[in-house]
């Protein structure tokens, strides 16, 4: 820690989303095609525009530096090694093949300037109250548990998105979003553990858009938790 920086980010990085989300400063800024002019929902646009977002919300805030799909490498702490830094330390962790689940790349990942650690991982994906076209929404849920605990499951925000069309009820949503809190079983019968809520507090939004699949706004950003 370097003179109280990291708890200071730690401290302000929730507010400072928090009130992004609420205002759109950024939004209105840097993407007018959500808060204006509208995009056509075809492919993954409104996907990449939604993480990009995200991540330019990190690069306004001056304490971190936020990097869209950002591939997470799959580490194990050396033993007698206490220390928490990322991956890329390779004198502190090495890889072992036996502990890895998948290698996950989640939309948005953020690191603290001074420290050079993770303090969010973000993930934006469409809802469509449609059980199976929903399964790749449970899938990011789930990556973003794999990729915190391959991150030392030790980052302090954990940001879901889910997007919709506006009068979409999301029905089952926190059906889906509990998976943070109890963890979940993979297909081949490894038990993925909850999230530490004494270290990570994990931040649910839901981004409506408004229009036609022509034409759509998102600047309706709502928070669920």
């Amino acid at each position: 820690m370097l003179n109280g920086v990291v708890s200071m980010v730690n401290k302000d990085i929730e507010s400072f989303i928090r009130e992004e989300f609420k205002t759109g400063i950024v939004r209105e800024k840097l993407f007018p095609m959500m808060t204006k002019f509208g995009v056509r929902d075809y492919s993954e646009t409104v996907h990449s525009l939604g993480l990009n977002y995200i991540t330019a919300i990190g690069r306004e805030f001056n304490e971190v530096v936020s990097l869209s799909e950002y591939p997470v490498y799959p580490h194990v702490a050396i033993k007698g090694y206490n220390e928490f830094k990322i991956a890329e330390n390779n004198e502190v962790y090495g890889v072992s093949k036996a502990n890895i689940i998948s290698q996950v790349r989640p939309d948005s990942v953020w690191f603290d300037k001074f420290e050079n650690t993770p303090v969010l991982i973000c993930e934006f994906e469409r809802y469509e109250n449609n059980r199976r076209k929903d399964k790749m929404l449970k899938e990011k849920i789930q990556n973003l548990l794999v990729a915190y605990h391959q991150l030392g499951s030790n980052v302090p925000y954990i940001l879901f998105v889910y997007w919709s069309y506006s009068g979409i009820a999301a029905e089952g949503i926190s059906e889906y979003i509990s998976i943070l809190d109890d963890g979940f079983k993979t297909s081949d019968g490894k038990n993925v553990a909850g999230i530490n809520s004494r270290r990570t507090k994990y931040l649910v939004y839901h981004a409506i858009a408004k229009g036609n699949k022509e034409n759509l706004t998102i600047n309706q950003w709502v928070s669920i938790r």
